[in-house]
């Protein structure tokens, strides 16, 4: 049985965790009665962990690993819920910061942390909720801890405590015993623990059943038109970066801010980590909470939702139309994105080189849907291994990830897609068909002096890629874009080139690198597209 674990172990840990909370999601949303019932508790916890885990790389010292895991989540959380689940971790952070390894008496010091900063997170704190279950679940290894010398007995009695609290919840909060139901937010903190408790039973997260979970019903049925009346307000929710120049982040006081915006709203929920402040208000007046806001700094993110509306929406929405497949890719530049569309992707994730989109943005993606299989080209070697994970995860779908590894390559394999496939097999095959042939060319700017490969290569002046090698570094962009495609043209001749070009090359100088081609290469199919990419100058489909 396992006595210890190290970073990379316990982010393990948490995936299943993770995996746990969102397969019982949909029986969590339906439980989400408190303060009005919008059904997202269950979602809003999925993505606030799931964003934070696709983030952040394992490592194997415990502490660095929460240090970055903790400020991740917090940047991903959403609505109260996962602000409170954000400061949960945050407390884990706390308690294991100058940890390289952990055993159970560790983790029990940690969550006693967390109790103390979910607690502090919110202005109003309600008994029967997923705090209740945290402050018992402390409250009983603070007694109990040094019982156990190894995670999974410790875990087995942590969770017989959870469960119990979240059973008696109903009894503490009168809305929930009218609803029938258990908290959503402590049942779905259930849940992440119960699959973490999976792990180390050695157990298949298909062998774990659902927690038997009451589904609230609402007669609410609200709708929102001209002759509507305001009743819920509106949630509001930002991220504030404090600055310098207007308030002295030393001495700030989360009790101090909070103080005006109790005038103002209600459910607050307030974080703060370094010079970061994430709040969560229910609010009449949400130009009033801004206002008071930017005295202190200036706005990250930024959400503003009429409740009534939502809750509209989430029982009015219609339903998504069946599809056999969906082609879901990552790319970036406008005019890349359209193009994508054009030739074929159902979605196209906002995302590649410096933009690497996580688990949580493929789920969004995977979510738009329902297929019966959802195909995924990450078209970025950074981007496969989040997709693979993300993959994983779901289960509405069958999803299969195509490892493309360039734009390029994506281009080749929607370029090569037949969405009449009798099977899903036949239409992988069709869209990997080009893949071991194509070759991806890119120019770019050089952002430092340094030999590669034999080539020198200058601050500022253009260097031209060939697949992930650099073959030249050129002061003029358009010759070294000539020079690059010529390099390939004499290795291996190919007869389709497609050039994607970006927003800082003018049409007059697209134009002349197409007069050129055309000139050079007269056999061969040429095709320009408006990209409207960063980063890549042109980016040279050669096959």
């Amino acid at each position: 049985m396992q006595q210890f674990l190290d970073g990379n172990t316990l982010n393990y840990v948490f995936t299943v965790g993770y995996r746990n909370l969102k397969k019982n999601m949909a029986a969590i949303n339906d439980l989400n009665v408190f303060p009005v019932p919008d059904g997202d508790t269950g979602t809003n916890m999925v993505h606030t962990f799931g964003g934070g885990l696709g983030a952040v790389a394992a490592q194997k010292n415990v502490g660095e690993y929460l240090k970055e895991l903790s400020r991740a989540v917090l940047l991903t959380a959403r609505g109260n819920s996962g602000v409170i689940f954000s400061q949960f971790v945050r407390g884990l952070y706390c308690g294991f910061k100058d940890k390289e390894t952990i055993c159970f008496a560790d983790f029990a010091y940690a969550f006693s942390c967390a109790r103390e900063d979910t607690y502090k997170s919110i202005i109003a704190p309600t008994e029967g909720t997923i705090l209740t279950v945290i402050r018992e679940a402390a409250d009983f290894l603070n007694a109990n801890a040094d019982r156990f010398d190894n995670f999974q007995s410790g875990f087995e009695a942590l969770l017989g405590c959870m469960r119990d609290t979240l059973a008696r919840t109903p009894q503490m909060l009168p809305v929930l015993k009218e609803a029938g139901v258990v908290d959503s937010g402590a049942a779905g903190l259930v849940c992440f623990f119960e699959g973490m408790y999976s792990y180390f039973c050695g157990i298949s997260l298909d062998d774990i059943d659902e927690i038997e979970l009451t589904t609230a019903k609402s007669g609410l049925g609200v709708s929102f038109d001209a002759d509507s009346v305001m009743e819920y307000g509106y949630c509001t929710e930002f991220i504030l970066q404090l600055m310098n120049a207007k308030t002295d982040i030393s001495t700030f006081s989360k009790d101090e801010f909070v103080k005006p915006l109790e005038k103002l709203g209600d459910s607050i929920v307030a974080v703060v980590n370094d010079s970061i402040v994430k709040i969560h208000i229910h609010t009449f007046t949400p130009e009033k909470v801004l206002e008071y806001a930017r005295k202190f700094g200036e706005f990250v993110t930024l959400k503003i939702e009429n409740m009534s509306v939502q809750h509209s929406e989430t029982q009015t929405a219609p339903q998504k139309e069946h599809v056999k497949y969906a082609i879901v890719a990552v790319a970036s530049g406008e005019g890349i994105v359209d193009y994508f569309y054009s030739i074929g992707a159902t979605m196209v994730i906002d995302g590649g080189q410096t933009n690497n989109p996580s688990v949580d943005d493929f789920i969004k993606a995977f979510d738009s849907y329902d297929a019966e299989h959802i195909i995924v080209l990450p078209n970025n070697s950074n981007i496969i291994l989040t997709a693979n994970q993300a993959a994983e995860f779901y289960k509405a779908s069958n999803v299969h990830v195509l490892p493309t590894k360039s734009l390029v390559e994506g281009y080749s394999a929607l370029s090569m897609m037949n969405l009449w496939c009798d099977t899903v097999d036949e239409l992988i095959e069709d869209m990997s068909s080009g893949l071991s042939t194509v070759t991806s060319a890119y120019v770019t700017t050089a952002t430092r002096d340094t030999n590669m490969g034999g080539v020198k290569i200058c601050k500022n002046k253009y260097i031209g890629i060939k697949n992930k090698e650099i073959v030249l570094c050129e002061e003029d962009r358009l010759k070294c874009a000539i020079d690059l495609v010529s390099n390939i043209m004499e290795q291996s001749e190919k007869e389709v080139i497609i050039v994607f070009y970006g927003k800082a090359v003018s049409a007059d100088e697209a134009e002349k690198f197409r007069h050129w081609l055309e000139q050079e290469y007269p056999l061969a199919d040429i095709g320009f597209i408006e990209g409207k990419q960063d980063v890549y100058d042109y980016i040279i489909s050669l096959e």
